[in-house]
């Protein structure tokens, strides 16, 4: 379609009905240029097909992929941390379902320039670290690149491996009235937003399938597999150990690292996960050190090692510098390659451009003009109307692109008076910028398209010897500034639509099918700090399971619905349950219980929706949303949706204090029913690695430490039978069924002792967990000469033997005169210490090293 064959805009609804819904009142403020129009009001050729579809649909299809969008988006549990005064909170990504499109020939223009830019800021950066002639001839001030703090000496005249100090790479980039594109902003750090753009490309392309493919968009996963390809080329094996590290959960763009590990097929790593021994790096396994060969960071190159850079960062690895500077380990981007963020140094590009390749830059850079030099200065005195002052060097965060400073026409006069004295006697500290009104985009603001201001990020991949653009990008949305876009602030994400005037590749990373690969089984190279987390995900887990059956078996029975009624008796009981597991303190029981059954309903429901509750249902569905967060690359993408969905029902009801009896057990029976869909995943779908293992120990040890708690709290002394409380215990334990199917007699102590305690064939009872947990502990890593067991290895072998000799009958005969089964205490008070032991001994000898990462723990076994 070209650029003749444009509609004029006139009254084009998109859907018949839909007077929300119209393009009319759409319209650019003044001087804004607008994305969409021309300043005619003719659309635009490239926006006219995929507007035409649009217009077919009715506003309630409308409203229906909006609705969809926004649901994959939880679904997916993208998030964006943000930090204010309560410090961290993970938001869900905002996105907004109308795509940013790009027409084919503006695009080819743009992938030439920024390409062209990737090559000098490449040799730029060749030069700095390397013969520095740039500064001897004083094409490049000297301040400039010694006075950055980006600028790593240690890395003076290392020489990446390969040569290339950029392998990915970032350009913010906004357009003017005048059709041109600018670039704003460098990213060559640690550039953030790819996931992002990915997840984006991923949930509109299922929102809106046919407009998708009919508008003949640019796929995304060429770009990756390069970028994949070119990291292992580099590292010179043909099944290299790639890791992404990352800063940790408390990044605000944690989640992107996660996802990008999970497409790239690296390991996620932190700090903590890696150690240099003999200038080579390893990462800490379960089944030892692993070799690393390659290394994609999202940390900043100043905290990557402490022992030559800041040596106050808990984020990098101490020798990482010696390691590169040995050529044992290929890091991308190289540390040190952010000195060329500094906006004030993009005045010089131009220059740097001739010098350097011989060549204008094709895409030119906001006008900048550092006042360090004289003239510069004083151009920025003279003009500070219209100018951005900004310091030279700030630490701006890399999703926020909001401007350090106002315009100076904005300063009060007595502010525009100290900028003048200061920037007259430290000139050098900052940098005046042309100041730039963001070109608007389309965008849905309530129920209608509006024009929003807009930023896009491209990225940029190294290629072999040279650079490959990604036919896409992030763009960041504003709905009021027309001057900054902030992801902190708020605003809103799009997809980018790059169109093609020919058919577009389908290409998927698939494994093409002449490619021959090592087949493996599984995978060994597991972080001790991924097992760790696994471990706790499988704990949190059943715990949450055991207190949802708990919670659940105390309505009815307060209801009156399992034929407790008004019992004191049974109130009492069941109240001490809560205070024996932790759920209510001793004096809040009393006052409950002397309250009667409405009081011990009000405190069930505080256990149930109350956050303040530090052991409450709440507080342990953060505790598994928290952790498996932490472990996201290793869940399949239905295991994650469960867990996501199970956190977001509970927060749902977090306001519910008064217990209505219906609407509680139907939202515990769903958790439930979500909690045996995680297991189901766990069991049928995870490949058995050493990860599903550690999740499954997790769960086995914490089952233990439950039943031993029911059984002595339920069967210890009265009479259970007689009032009722065995029948409680089967019910608690899963175990009715079996019961009921096994003797058909009524229920007696030793037999439901022996179906919850010794009887292996029961997937509910001690001895079932033991048996499993002697098994996962088998297969775990060794030292298989040694003579002796290891510690785990023989806390088990006991657990076990005890429960193979266990006489059930003499465990259950009265042998004192308060009628307590002393015995049977003593024999599971031993198995609960054990199972307590086996946790300490797992840690100790597989994870301790990342204990202290974790917080928050509620109720249980704590490590």
């Amino acid at each position: 379609m070209n650029g003749d064959q444009r509609s004029k805009r006139g009254p084009a609804k998109l859907g018949p009905g839909a007077p929300s819904l119209i393009i009319d009142g759409y319209a650019p403020e003044p001087d804004i240029y607008d994305e969409m129009m021309d300043a005619d009001g003719t659309i635009r050729s490239h926006w006219q097909k995929p507007l035409d579809e649009l217009r077919a649909f009715s506003d309630a299809d409308i409203k229906h992929f909006w609705d969809t969008a926004q649901r994959l988006v939880r679904e997916n549990g993208t998030t964006y941390n943000i930090y204010g005064d309560e410090g961290q909170s993970a938001r869900p990504w905002r996105m907004d379902p109308m795509p940013f499109l790009i027409s084919a020939d503006e695009w080819k223009h743009l992938e030439a320039g920024l390409i062209q830019r990737a090559r000098l800021l490449n040799l730029l950066i060749d030069d700095i670290y390397g013969d520095q002639k740039l500064l001897s001839d004083g094409l490049l001030p000297a301040s400039l690149v010694f006075g950055n703090p980006n600028f790593l000496r240690p890395l003076h005249g290392v020489r990446p491996v390969g040569g290339t100090h950029l392998n990915f790479l970032a350009f913010d980039l906004a357009r003017g009235p005048d059709r041109r594109w600018w670039v704003l902003r460098n990213r060559t750090q640690a550039p953030s937003g790819a996931g992002y753009a990915l997840e984006n490309r991923v949930v509109l392309a299922r929102t809106l399938p046919n407009i998708f493919r009919d508008a003949q968009v640019h796929r995304l996963a060429g770009f990756f597999q390069a970028f994949s390809d070119n990291l292992i080329g580099l590292s010179g094996k043909d099944d290299p150990l790639a890791v992404l590290l990352t800063p940790g959960p408390h990044n605000e763009t944690y989640f992107e690292h996660a996802y990008l590990a999970r497409y790239l097929g690296f390991t996620l790593v932190e700090g903590a996960d890696l150690t240099v021994r003999d200038n080579k790096v390893y990462m800490k396994t379960l089944n030892g050190l692993k070799q690393v060969d390659l290394i994609f960071r999202r940390v900043d190159g100043e905290f990557c090692d402490p022992l030559e850079l800041r040596t106050d960062s808990l984020l990098g690895v101490a020798g990482l510098v010696a390691a590169i500077r040995a050529g044992n380990v290929v890091v991308a981007n190289s540390l040190g390659s952010g000195v060329v963020e500094c906006e004030a140094l993009m005045g010089f590009l131009p220059g740097l451009s001739r010098t350097l390749m011989g060549e204008e830059l094709l895409v030119p850079s906001l006008a900048t003009w550092w006042c360090g030099q004289e003239k510069e200065r004083d151009y920025v005195l003279g003009n500070l109307d219209q100018l951005t002052v900004l310091p030279t060097f700030s630490h701006r965060s890399i999703m926020n692109t909001q401007f350090a400073s106002l315009p100076s026409d904005r300063f009060t006069q007595g502010a525009q008076d100290q900028l003048r004295s200061h920037l007259s006697r430290r000139g050098y500290e900052f940098f005046g910028q042309e100041s730039v009104t963001l070109s608007t985009t389309p965008a849905w603001q309530g129920d209608k398209l509006a024009p929003s201001p807009m930023v896009l990020r491209v990225y940029l991949c190294a290629d072999g010897d040279d650079y490959r653009v990604m036919p896409g990008g992030l763009t960041r949305t504003a709905e009021k500034s027309a001057r900054s876009v902030s992801m902190q602030q708020g605003d809103a994400s799009k997809d980018t639509w790059v169109l093609s005037d020919t058919p577009v590749s389908t290409y998927t990373r698939l494994t093409a099918p002449d490619q021959v690969i090592s087949l493996r089984r599984s995978g060994s190279d597991l972080p001790s700090r991924v097992a760790d987390n696994l471990y706790w995900l499988g704990r949190y887990a059943e715990r949450t399971e055991g207190t949802i059956r708990l919670m659940r078996s105390m309505i009815l029975r307060l209801s009156g619905e399992a034929g407790a009624g008004d019992d004191p008796q049974t109130l009492t009981r069941l109240t001490n349950i809560l205070v024996d597991l932790g759920y209510l303190r001793q004096r809040t029981a009393r006052r409950a219980i002397a309250g009667g059954i409405h009081a011990i309903e009000r405190e069930v429901a505080i256990v149930l929706f109350d956050r303040a509750c530090p052991s409450g249902l709440l507080n342990l569905l953060e505790n598994i949303q928290r952790t498996a967060s932490l472990v996201r690359e290793r869940l399949s993408m239905d295991s994650w949706r469960i867990l996501n969905g199970l956190h977001a029902l509970a927060t749902s009801h977090a306001a519910m204090i008064r217990l209505d009896v219906d609407d509680a057990l139907e939202l515990l029976n769903h958790m439930l029913e979500e909690l045996a869909a995680f297991s189901g995943m766990q069991m049928e779908n995870m490949t058995r690695s050493l990860g599903w293992r550690m999740l499954d120990i997790g769960r086995r040890i914490e089952r233990v430490s439950h039943t031993t708690r029911l059984i002595k709290d339920m069967a210890i002394g009265g009479d259970p039978a007689a009032e009722g409380r065995l029948d409680l215990l089967l019910e608690l334990g899963d175990s009715s069924m079996t019961y009921r199917t096994r003797y058909l007699s009524s229920v007696q102590l030793a037999a439901v002792i022996d179906l919850l305690l010794t009887d292996d064939t029961n997937p509910r009872s001690i001895a079932f967990q033991v048996a499993t947990l002697a098994e996962h502990i088998e297969a775990l890593p060794h030292d298989r000469d040694s003579a002796t067991l290891s510690r785990e290895q023989y806390l088990i072998s006991s657990m076990q033997s005890q429960l193979r000799l266990a006489d059930v009958h003499a465990l259950c005969a009265i042998r004192n005169k308060r009628e307590q089964l002393k015995d049977l205490e003593n024999f599971l008070t031993r198995q609960e210490r054990e199972a307590y032991e086996v946790s300490e001994a797992l840690a100790r000898n597989y994870f301790s090293h990342v204990l202290s990462t974790r917080s928050g723990f509620a109720g249980g076994m704590v490590p």
